[in-house]
């Protein structure tokens, strides 16, 4: 019994041998870039790719940390610029030859295995001139227009850098109202052309205007005085203005409701017949509208 004993004390130790530690090995090298991308403005190559530093192992990485670019022959010094975890460079090519990249991360303790190589064959086929544009402020938002319908990249930043990922692409018309902004908030945008190989002329110069919301609300509608069981109520349809927050009450130039309230009907205390009623519509940037009257 004692050597059938011994035998499986060794068979069982020789097994965990094997199987090892019940967690993985860590690495302080940083996981490489993976995916990156590359298109053609003018006579540039924009590479960009996005990157959350992480371990190779899949561990947060809080460590500082560089990207060196390298071509088939040698190393690569380009200014890197960043938005959030986007990163890109600007590479001015002279000959139609394909062009390719690939990319170590370093730190101070290691670094990277390199990427894969990225690459593209660039034209001299290319839009010549950015397109010239404008920008308005509307009640809607900001309209961008430009003088010929064309296939056209437009761009928007809060700042002005030329990011390299278009907002949207607009084809064959000659503007364009952007709808998604805030009041009050700075927008930077810049355009280019494309052609039917996808090839973007020179960047335009950027343009940033802060839009602003000075546009009264359209009024209430349909206002009237209705009376049930000796109360007077005011009662009207809502403003075709979509970003109305409520409605100020008036009698005979009183304001009777200290801030604006979103109802579509409202007691009028101390009302008489013969008061003049008035009904304000507000927006969400403070803006009013001309009055709806109730006589």
């Amino acid at each position: 019994m004692r050597k059938i004993f011994s035998l499986l004390s060794v068979a069982f130790i020789a097994g965990c041998g094997v199987k090892g530690g019940p967690y993985p090995p860590f690495t302080d090298a940083p996981e490489t870039i993976r995916n990156a991308s590359i298109k053609q403005q003018d006579q540039q190559l924009i590479v960009y790719w996005n990157y959350i530093p992480k371990y190779a192992d899949g561990r947060p990485m809080k460590e500082g940390f560089r990207f060196e670019i390298y071509s088939f022959d040698h190393r690569i010094i380009k200014k890197i610029s960043k938005h959030g975890s986007l990163y890109w460079f600007r590479y001015r090519f002279l000959r139609e030859n394909e062009y390719c990249f690939r990319f170590k991360v370093i730190t101070v303790k290691q670094e990277s295995k390199f990427s894969k190589y990225f690459c593209y064959i660039p034209t001299f086929n290319y839009p010549k001139e950015p397109p010239k544009y404008k920008l308005d402020i509307t009640q809607q938002g900001i309209k961008i227009s430009w003088e010929n319908p064309s296939t056209i990249d437009i761009y928007k930043i809060p700042k002005p850098i030329y990011y390299p990922k278009p907002y949207l692409v607009v084809k064959n018309k000659t503007e364009y109202l952007d709808s998604n902004v805030t009041n009050n908030r700075k927008y930077c945008y810049y355009l280019t052309i494309e052609n039917q190989s996808g090839v973007e002329s020179a960047p335009s110069d950027i343009k940033c205007v802060t839009y602003k919301d000075i546009f009264p609300p359209l009024p209430p509608q349909n206002p009237r005085i209705i009376k049930r069981k000796n109360t007077y109520y005011l009662i009207w349809s809502d403003s075709p203005s979509k970003d109305v927050t409520g409605y100020l009450i008036f009698i005979n130039e009183k304001q009777i409701t200290p801030k604006p309230v979103y109802t579509y009907s409202f007691i009028l205390k101390g009302y008489k017949k013969g008061n003049i009623v008035k009904i304000i519509a507000v927006d969400r940037a403070g803006n009013k509208s001309k009055p709806a009257i109730v006589k």
